[in-house]
């Protein structure tokens, strides 16, 4: 069998595949094929193989770049290069039995004529934002989610049918664990890292009411050094400006990291004591050890009872400027309140299967879906 992984997204995607594409290289009747957009994807693949030492190369193919695609990426619209991109690869992903992908998006491959191959999903993150994009989940053959939490969405929502969806865990979780967020020195030195995480999404994203005032209270308690780790599609489209903005308040007590590889492999997320965000997925990486959580709502979304919110009864919610000091004052003390339901909410989203070995799960997954197994053929009760 010849499967396909398709990278047409930043690295980050890389991190939640990796390890099964390497465990579906190494069984004896399967051949994997590696597609990649951005050069700096191919070097973040190689590096987590190299330092979880995840066996063979994987082949490499090229992926045809029309040159309107070209331009589209000088300006930063990654988006509009990306369906680009795949409608110019349709005839080159044809010849395989399987195309694997990370993002909802490659559900258009269908749409733009994509017939022989089975069309797989290793969905990467695992939060409750609604995107626009979730409905090409429906062309999905195969579904591999991380816990019930999403399993049980996709059902609810008619986008995917028990025998198309696996529960495997988070293989993200396959090539952390010996990555650099365990023997790192913390990017502080100092005080306890309060990280600050703010998502791209307009209309819920912080930073733009929320930065400076957060700057300030965090000086002002003088109980925290902040790191402001922004979700890396902040800077689509940006021409420099939203990063000259969090350039503009690094300093004292106060460190950025806009481009280094701590964004993606949790580094971050394992060494801070506090996280302090909107609506990142990466909420629920930083929770895998219960600690204390600020949300940040300036835009004053009616978020109670909303699924699409459930992260935010993981801590404080935050709406006025001149609660952020407070919130920051006794979030260690009300951790107590919110640790039990961070519990609960860890194990629903990741599930209860052991934490390494998701990897594993899925190139099984994916194998026996392609042989046509009937065992495991549907969505297990409990996972």
């Amino acid at each position: 069998m010849k499967i396909a992984f398709l990278y047409v997204a930043e690295p980050y995607q890389c991190y939640h595949v990796a390890a099964v594409s390497s465990a579906l290289s190494l069984m004896p009747d399967i051949s994997v094929t590696e597609f990649v957009s951005f050069p700096e994807t191919a070097e973040h693949l190689d590096a987590i193989r190299h330092r979880n030492g995840l066996g063979k190369d994987i082949d490499k193919g090229t992926l045809k770049i029309p040159l309107r695609a070209a331009m589209l990426r000088r300006l930063r619209r990654f988006d509009a290069e990306r369906d680009l991109v795949m409608r110019a690869n349709i005839d080159q992903l044809e010849q395989f039995d399987a195309v694997v992908a990370t993002e909802y998006s490659a559900g258009v491959l269908r749409e733009m004529g994509l017939v022989r191959p089975a069309l797989i999903l290793i969905q990467h993150g695992a939060g409750d934002r609604a995107v626009n994009d979730e409905h090409l989940i429906r062309y999905f053959d195969l579904s591999l989610v991380s816990g019930p939490k999403i399993a049980e969405s996709f059902l609810a929502k008619k986008l995917a049918t028990a025998a198309q969806t696996r529960i495997i865990g988070y293989p993200k979780f396959d090539v952390v664990s010996k990555g650099p967020c365990q023997d790192q020195p913390a990017f502080h030195a100092g005080k306890p890292i309060a990280l600050y995480n703010p998502h791209y999404k307009k209309g819920l994203s912080s930073y733009g009411k929320f930065l400076h005032p957060l700057v300030e209270a965090i000086r002002t308690l003088d109980r925290y050094d902040l790191l402001i780790a922004p979700h890396i599609k902040i800077f689509h489209r940006d021409l420099g400006k939203r990063r000259r903005l969090f350039e503009s308040v690094a300093g004292e007590r106060v460190s950025l990291d806009t481009a280094s590889p701590a964004l993606l492999d949790m580094t971050h997320t394992t060494q801070a004591s506090l996280y302090i965000g909107d609506v990142s997925s990466q909420v629920y990486e930083f929770l895998i050890r219960p600690r204390p959580c600020i949300f940040l709502n300036p835009h004053g979304v009616s978020w109670r009872d909303d699924p699409h919110f459930r992260h935010w009864t993981l801590g404080d919610v935050v709406e006025r400027k001149e609660d952020l000091l407070p919130a920051l004052f006794r979030a260690a003390e009300r951790h107590e309140f919110y640790r039990a339901r961070q519990e609960r909410l860890i194990q629903e989203t990741f599930g209860s299967q052991p934490r390494r070995g998701a990897s594993h799960r899925a190139a099984q997954s994916i194998r026996a879906f392609l042989r046509g197994d009937v065992e495991g053929s549907s969505l297990p009760a409990a996972a």
